[in-house]
């Protein structure tokens, strides 16, 4: 497919950010939004059990919903692999924020200076040479890209990194992805414009489409509130395993979440089609494609294709490699008004706190309320291990309600109503997610095809 939108190369900007990046260390569970204090959570005791009224089973679920009934299917780790995962948190930090600045700016300007070597080349012919040439720098590049990609997942899930340093890592593969991007097209461009030659697609678009692997909403979101925007620090889920990783958050009224999965890609593998890749798409993610109308395009080249599925309630983009035909990459907007939060755990001590149990990494909705009057209460809500320290991750506000992401083991959450000593707690117990493979395993599923699995 010729056609193709350009990646805006995000270049985060160099001058310094005051603040701090608070992050927490590998083994706590969660860190504060705006450096909130700790708190030892408190654990149940007999006598306090008297006074829950909590219902938990297998229908205890926050479930992002399509059109209201159908789940969300998401693109999980490999369940044989061993899981590294914590919630840190990204804020501004005006070192590493000018440390993005400079490394983009350097991109950013080897491209001007590529393109001013092409445009005064003496002849044609040298022209075609410096084209060709930048093309194969790039193509060294992005080794380099997967490479650092690589020793990134490792180092965390290895424990040798902490959850920022991933992060930040991420941000910078991502920020140079998108300079390298850029540097593609404008190579093309130029190749257009040049006597006796003319770029394949399959030279171009294969490595474009390849760059954009680097690129999701979570690692947006993280690279914003590093480089110091406004308003852009938030709680970040980080779980890998040595060849996966999956980030989400909860941001501007959605739950976005990306994952990506190495071991379902052969990246030298270029034997998928559009409509193969169509088939695992709509196979993948049955309830999303339905309630897109059943045929969406696919914008790719050579073993990557990508669908951008649009729904009343969110967005989803899959990534679909050949080789494995299955998608190895997804990135996901669900809106949290979209998101049913079914059966609750629920505990009143001086306040009635609800949690809505949900996945490792979902949507975690926290629900305040006076037990005598049942109005909403403004409460600092914690998060933490049992029987370890807890954390800040925000407060309820007017409304009672706070939406975060969830821990990936049992955790404690505990609520004190501000200005005041009223507290709750409830220990809580993530649930299974859908994932793409249970589609996979369901015999008869939409445009079925052999699995792989």
């Amino acid at each position: 497919m010729r056609a193709i939108p350009v990646l805006v190369a995000v270049l985060l900007a160099s001058a310094a950010v005051s603040g701090a990046l608070a992050v927490p260390d590998r083994g706590e569970s969660a860190a504060s939004i705006g450096g909130g204090s700790a708190t030892s959570a408190v654990p149940f005791t007999p006598a306090e059990t008297e006074t829950a009224a909590a219902t938990e089973g297998p229908e205890a679920t926050t479930m992002a919903t399509i059109n209201g009934t159908a789940p969300i299917r998401v693109l999980s780790l490999d369940a044989n692999g061993s899981v590294a995962s914590d919630i840190d948190v990204v804020t501004v930090d005006a070192g590493t924020a000018t440390g993005f600045g400079a490394n983009a700016s350097a991109a950013r300007i080897e491209t001007i200076a590529l393109r001013e070597r092409i445009t005064s080349a003496n002849d044609s012919d040298e022209r075609q040479i410096r084209i060709l040439d930048g093309l194969n720098e790039v193509d060294k590049d992005v080794v380099t890209l997967h490479s650092r990609h690589r020793e990134a997942i490792a180092a965390y899930h290895a424990g040798e990194i902490s959850g920022k340093e991933f992060l930040v890592e991420l941000a910078r593969i991502r920020a140079t992805a998108a300079v390298l991007e850029e540097r593609v097209l404008m190579l093309d461009r130029l190749a257009d414009d040049t006597d006796d030659l003319a770029l394949d697609d399959s030279r171009v678009f294969p490595v474009v489409y390849d760059l954009r692997t680097f690129d999701g909403p979570v690692r947006s979101r993280a690279a914003a509130a590093l480089d110091g925007e406004p308003g852009a620090s938030t709680r970040v889920y980080v779980a890998t395993t040595e060849t996966g990783i999956v980030l989400s958050t909860v941001a501007d009224g959605q739950f976005v979440r990306e994952a990506f999965r190495s071991d379902l890609r052969q990246r030298d593998d270029t034997s998928i089609d559009e409509e193969t890749a169509q088939n695992v798409t709509a196979r993948s993610y049955p309830e999303v494609w339905a309630a897109t109308g059943g045929s969406v395009a696919g914008q790719g080249s050579g073993g990557t294709f990508l669908f951008d599925l649009a729904y009343p309630n969110g967005t989803l983009t899959a990534f679909v490699g050949g080789g494995t035909e299955r998608v190895f990459m997804e990135q996901q907007r669900v809106d949290l008004a979209a998101v049913s939060t079914g059966e609750a755990v629920t505990r009143t001590l001086d306040l009635t706190l609800t949690v809505n149990r949900t996945f490792p990494g979902g949507p975690l909705r926290v629900a305040v309320t006076d037990p005598q009057t049942g109005e909403p209460v403004d409460a600092v809500v914690k998060i933490g291990r049992e029987g370890g320290e807890s954390t800040d991750v925000g407060t309820t506000g007017a409304d009672g309600v706070l939406w975060t992401v969830s821990p990936s083991d049992e955790f404690v959450v505990t609520v004190v109503e501000v200005g005041s000593t009223e507290v709750s707690t409830r220990s809580v117990t993530p649930t299974e997610p859908v994932t793409v493979a249970d589609a996979f395993e369901s015999p008869g599923g939409p445009n079925a095809t052999d699995s792989g699995e």
